[in-house]
């Protein structure tokens, strides 16, 4: 099950790119494995989950069954694996631990994953053969945060990018001009950016211009028209202007906008399909956030000895709370996705050491940033009530040596309030 159009010819031609960046002379020998790693990655991370059913998982499943050639480990999928000299090992192994400090802000930062770590590796390969990129999946699942972190960490003095957030309102003369900003006239009708600088362009929500009513968007007809002859025309002069050095890497939600692009320009693109990262990853992640607030700072060994089982009771409510309020046409914005729970977790960044001197006043901090969150967004006195209900059991469960009876009680509850205006944080 595929989110959007894909056509062979485009996997194909993603085979062959990753195959002629990869293989240099010494990896002939091992040859089939170079192979079925390039073509698997081409033609399997395009498919996602869809109604309970892993798309992913089946085509692996399938691939082990049917081609026996290259015996892939019984643990996990083939997704799972890379190859390394003359074996396959498994992307964990290439996760890097980073050091965080809280003095950057978490969305500055890009906390590799092994999911994160193997579609780097891919869109890294790509853009190297200047093939285009395409990231798919639902709002909040890392996508944006994925691609800003590896177009951050691309060498300065051989790429630059310039990132355009498209809306309902973008047509083709808005994008042109928006996408004329970075670039420079060179000789005669050639225009590049700067130096021998490779331009990357970063779209996000590609799918949103509005469609006209000939079914067609005209911002995507001008990408189209610039991947398919490197040129647009001057509205003024009408004349031809060549664009060199230039490629795209892009966004975008199936689920929005006008849902799918215009299969010819999607064509051109690696298409790639972004799941939520899944609980062991989440876990990875804001440990490393918040490791690097509450061990890098003097914080006192009882407030750091609560930040794991903070991390652990976040994720468990956040998974309660995703699978207690659904959204409907009444409630359509109870979508609650990874955003939400990093706007916890930024709230907990900004604790000082001065003004946290006990582990029961830090969880506190936790139970107020969760209701911001959480309990903010929901409409009704009864949705409140069943949100502060699972707060309360949450908390008793994995705080038990604290009584936070007094805030949950139905009749006069003790408010909880911190406020960065106040002496609270």
């Amino acid at each position: 099950k595929i989110l959007v159009p894909m056509v062979d010819i485009a996997m194909l031609m993603v085979t062959c790119s990753l195959l002629q960046d990869l293989l240099t002379p010494e990896k002939f020998e091992v040859l089939e494995y170079w192979f079925i790693f390039c073509f698997t990655a081409s033609c399997g991370f395009c498919l996602c989950e869809v109604d309970g059913v892993d798309y992913r998982k089946n085509f692996s499943n399938w691939w082990k069954n049917e081609m026996k050639t290259i015996k892939y480990p019984s643990k996990g999928t083939i997704f799972e694996y890379f190859v390394k000299e003359t074996r396959l090992e498994e992307w964990s192994a290439a996760v890097e631990e980073i050091a965080y400090s809280s003095d950057t802000p978490m969305g500055d930062v890009t906390v590799p994953t092994s999911e994160t770590v193997a579609m780097t590796y891919i869109m890294k390969s790509l853009i190297n053969m200047n093939h285009s990129i395409m990231l798919i999946g639902l709002a909040g699942c890392g996508k944006t945060q994925s691609c800003l972190g590896l177009l951050r960490k691309l060498p300065p003095d051989t790429f630059m990018f310039y990132a355009m957030n498209m809306s309902f309102y973008t047509d083709s003369s808005l994008l042109q001009a928006m996408m004329e900003n970075p670039l420079e006239k060179k000789a005669g009708k050639l225009y590049a950016p700067p130096g021998k600088l490779q331009l990357i362009y970063f779209i996000d929500d590609l799918n949103m211009p509005a469609l006209d009513k000939y079914n067609t968007q005209s911002a995507i007809e001008l990408m189209k028209e610039k991947q398919d002859y490197s040129h647009w025309w001057d509205r003024a002069k009408i004349s031809v202007k060549d664009i060199g050095n230039t490629q795209y890497i892009t966004c975008m939600n199936p689920t929005a906008g006008s849902f799918i692009v215009n299969p010819r320009l999607q064509r051109h693109f690696w298409t790639c399909a972004v799941p939520f990262p899944d609980q062991s990853s989440l876990l990875v992640i804001y440990q490393t956030f918040m490791k690097g607030h509450f061990e890098r700072l003097p914080f006192k060994a009882s407030v750091v000895e609560n930040v794991s089982g903070i991390i652990k009771a976040a994720l468990s409510l956040h998974s309660n709370v995703v699978s207690s309020f659904r959204k409907t046409a009444a409630n359509f914005h109870y979508e609650f996705n990874i955003r939400h729970m990093s706007g916890i977790f930024s709230g907990l960044l900004s604790a000082k050491p001065a003004e946290f001197s006990d582990g029961e006043k830090l969880v506190l901090l936790w139970i107020h940033e969760s209701e911001r969150v959480y309990g903010d967004r929901l409409v009704s006195v009864q949705d409140l009530k069943k949100y502060r209900g699972l707060a309360a059991e949450l908390s008793k469960k994995m705080f038990g040596k604290y009584n936070f009876q007094k805030f949950f009680q139905e009749k006069n509850p003790e408010p909880l309030v911190f406020a960065p205006f106040s002496k609270g944080i």
